[in-house]
This record gives structure tokens, C-alpha cells and sequence, in this order.
């Protein structure tokens, strides 16, 4: 009578444990200061990001500086060729879908906005974007602090106008 009960308590230990491995990330998990560690090797498309707290100043890859925070909104820090190549702060907007585990940063939508009031028919000729993409990422584990991703590359779409020169 002990071994069957010995045995069921350690197969639903062992099911416990398989299903924690697979556990969910949601949204909250990701909100806070993010920054890439700067890397001797050559770069690919797997990056870890580590708490902004956690990584000496020195040791922080220059513009990889991100923030997600609630209700969608976001800041990463950009880099300026005509300011001597230095960084600055640009808000913007963020999502994060559960189930696919991709996160993704956009950018320019206040810019974007004014510039449709503007100049309407230049705006149109673009395509008429509500946002630039300026981050994807899917989440492929978190732990200690640490968040592993896998960077989506950017998709660049034709305007229409693009389309019919072709």
C-alpha cells in the first residue's frame, strides 16, 4: 500500500515540476529598466537583458537601454549621429502578447500625429503609419534577473507608392 502512495506523490512531483519549467510570462514580469551587457563575441540574434541595477555603468552596451512601463508606455534610449553620437531618451509605446511571448517597442506616434496634420498628403505617400516599429523581441526564458530573447528583425514596408514604380 506505501509503494503506490510513495509513487503517485512523486509522479505528481515530478508533473509539478515539468509544468513550473514551462511556467507563463506575463506583461508584469517585464515592466522595469532593462539594459544588454557589452559583448566580446560576435553578435546574433539571442540577447540577454539585465536589470538597469544589476550591471556596472561601464559594462552597459551604449543605446540598449530600455524601460517598459504600465499602461503601455515605454522609454529607450536612441542614439544621435549630429549629436556627437550621443544617446537620448524617447518615449514611446509597448505591447506584449502572451501567448506568441513577443514584445514589441514602437516610437514617433506624437510625431507621427502632428506630422499627418501638417502635411496630409506627404504623410499619405508614406504609407500612413501610426507608429515606427522600433523593437521586437520574443521572450524565451526568465530567470535571475535576466531576460533571454530572441531579436525579431524589422519588417520594412513598401509604401504604395513604392509599388507601383515596380
Amino acid at each position: 500500500m506505501k509503494r503506490p502512495v510513495l509513487f503517485s506523490i512523486f509522479f505528481i512531483l515530478i508533473v509539478i515540476g515539468c509544468n513550473a519549467q514551462e511556467a507563463t510570462i506575463s506583461e508584469y514580469d517585464l515592466y522595469g529598466c532593462w539594459v544588454l551587457e557589452k559583448e566580446t563575441s560576435p553578435s546574433t540574434n539571442i540577447a540577454i537583458y539585465h536589470r538597469c541595477g544589476d550591471i556596472a555603468p561601464e559594462d552597459v552596451k551604449f543605446g540598449s537601454k530600455i524601460t517598459l512601463l504600465a499602461f503601455n508606455e515605454s522609454e529607450h534610449e536612441s542614439t544621435s549621429d549630429q549629436a556627437c553620437f550621443s544617446t537620448f531618451t524617447e518615449k514611446g509605446t509597448w505591447e506584449f502578447d502572451e501567448n506568441t511571448r513577443v514584445a514589441s517597442l514602437y516610437s514617433g506616434h506624437i510625431w507621427l500625429k502632428e506630422f499627418k496634420q501638417l502635411y496630409p498628403e506627404e504623410y499619405a505617400s508614406w504609407g500612413s503609419p501610426e507608429k515606427f516599429d522600433k523593437l521586437k523581441f520574443r521572450v524565451i526564458g526568465m530567470e535571475n534577473k535576466q531576460l533571454t530573447v530572441e531579436i525579431i528583425p524589422k519588417q520594412y514596408h513598401k509604401s504604395p507608392r513604392e509599388d507601383s514604380l515596380e
